[in-house]
């Protein structure tokens, strides 16, 4: 002896609205490039501050007096 279903059935959702759509298109667009643009800005910036205006940049490092080990070159048991 069954009752029938336990649980009523639901009803599918109503479409969504197209002018929503459309809206939530455009600002994750607007969102996107602001984005990009923000990048574009910020390499923009890192390129010049490294390069500069060609004078002291990033010219010959020595062995003898940088901080990344230079010493085993110079020697090895020091």
């Amino acid at each position: 002896m069954c009752a029938g279903p336990f649980r009523p059935k639901k009803s599918a959702p109503p479409p969504p609205d197209p002018r929503i759509e459309a809206e939530q298109k455009a600002a994750e667009d607007r969102a996107n490039q602001e984005a990009a643009e923000r990048r574009q800005a910020q390499l923009t910036e890192r390129l010049t501050q490294i390069g500069g205006s060609g004078r002291g940049g990033r010219g010959r490092r020595s062995l003898l007096t940088s901080s990344r080990g230079g010493m085993g070159y110079y020697n090895e048991y020091m």
